[in-house]
């Protein structure tokens, strides 16, 4: 049994309990009585003195780089008035720089004027004046109208499908005129559909590559079809597109896009053929959008009219930076083609990020072949300069194919 003194001395550790519980009941009570307006202003002083001893956030030397190249330097973020064109003016083309102007205040701020000229390393001359209204009707409508000249010498052919050698390597050279204009309402934000009208002037010549043949010592018209005809085409286009990536330089959602397109030969329908092409893009970001999955899918496929041919240099092409860029440019080319590319990409500090690829895709002769089988395959990493508007630059690296390696540093994104 417990003793009377224990008991004792259990009885008085259970009135002090009791004791400081009451104490602090009171003094809480009493504190709850105060006025709450001086509570809410002790509490928002508490806050002031807080916000004042944090420094704001100061970017990077690296970052700041970045913002100053995508607000002052670089054409493809959209810089107002006069803008260095800089860049790539198609695959292959090398080092490409100009000069631009824009302004987007045309018609009291309705309208977007983009005129610029630009020649390459390697030759290539390239003029464009583009005049777009892109939100009329209540930003419903679309509207835009552009005139272009191509001038590109040295362009690679391989031959024609899957089975094309890379020792049939030659070059020819293709000048185009463009006219054209289209519509597109968007019926919500991030749909847009409508269709259009060009007018191209393809003229072929002898290939300026000294380092292999041009294509006529190599290739005749059956090889090659198209090779000894003057086409003028009228492309009449039907397309929709939705777009609701975030943000400009994707971090999530998707971009799809499907094109139909009719090349009419103005000249007696010997080389009209019709033209389909599915672009499909989806960003799946994580761990606060400093990760990303990047995949695309694109499969383009062609008809001729009886009796007529698709000319080789209308053809869908795989190979080079934005394709299966464990090849060289133009590796692959034929009437149909399909690719499948992925990215892992990551951040490694703000504004370079690093990306490991896998690209995958073919051409095929006949539309029954647009299959999986037999695909050309490459893998490697790379580097991605950026904002969160846009790529500036990037350097990939590209292995795994039976093409050699590759490395390809260029000014732009690839998806």
């Amino acid at each position: 049994m417990m003793s009377q003194h224990a008991c004792g001395m259990l009885f008085d550790v259970f009135s002090i309990s009791r004791l400081v519980v009451l104490v602090s009941l009171v003094a809480t009570t009493a504190a709850y009585g105060q006025d709450a307006t001086t509570r809410a202003e002790a509490d928002r002083q508490r806050r002031a003195a807080k916000n004042e001893s944090l420094e704001p956030y100061e970017p990077g030397g690296f970052e700041r780089a970045m913002h100053f190249v995508e607000d002052r330097a670089v054409f493809i973020v959209g810089r107002e008035g006069f803008y260095p064109k800089l860049g790539s003016l198609t695959t292959g083309s090398g080092f490409a720089y100009g000069l631009g102007y824009r302004d987007r205040d045309l018609f009291d701020k309705v309208a977007v004027v983009d005129l610029w000229a630009a020649t390459s390393t390697r030759r290539y001359w390239a003029t464009e004046a583009r005049l777009t209204f892109p939100r009329l009707a209540n930003k419903r409508l679309m509207v835009e109208s552009w005139a272009a000249h191509r001038d590109y010498p040295q362009e690679d052919f391989f031959g024609i499908g899957p089975a094309s050698v890379r020792a049939d390597q030659t070059s020819f050279a293709i000048r185009s005129d463009f006219l054209g204009a289209r519509a597109g309402i968007r019926p919500l934000p991030i749909l847009l559909a409508g269709g259009g009208l060009e007018y191209q002037r393809p003229r072929l010549g002898r290939g300026k590559d000294e380092r292999v043949p041009s294509i006529e010592q190599r290739f005749n018209a059956f090889a090659a079809p198209g090779l000894a005809q003057r086409v003028d085409y009228l492309r009449s286009t039907a397309f929709v597109e939705l777009d609701y990536r975030e943000p400009r330089n994707a971090r999530r959602g998707g971009w799809y896009r499907l094109d139909f397109s009719r090349y009419a030969d103005r000249g007696g329908g010997q080389q009209t053929f019709n033209r389909v092409d599915l672009d499909l893009r989806q960003f799946v970001g994580f761990l606060a959008e400093r990760r990303v999955l990047a995949g695309r899918l694109l499969v383009s496929t062609s008809d001729a009219a009886s009796g007529a041919a698709m000319p080789f240099y209308l053809m869908p092409t795989l190979g080079g930076n934005d394709t299966l860029r464990g090849f060289r440019e133009y590796r692959f080319r034929g009437p149909h083609g399909m690719l499948a590319q992925g990215e892992y990409r990551w951040e490694i500090w703000s504004g370079l990020e690093g990306a490991l690829f896998y690209d995958a895709g073919k051409v095929a002769m006949s539309r029954r072949d647009l299959n999986f089988d037999g695909l050309e395959r490459d893998y490697g990493f790379g580097f991605r300069f950026n904002t969160d508007q846009a790529i500036m630059f990037r350097v990939d690296a590209g292995f795994g194919s039976r093409d050699g390696k590759h490395l390809y540093i260029v000014f732009g994104g690839i998806f």
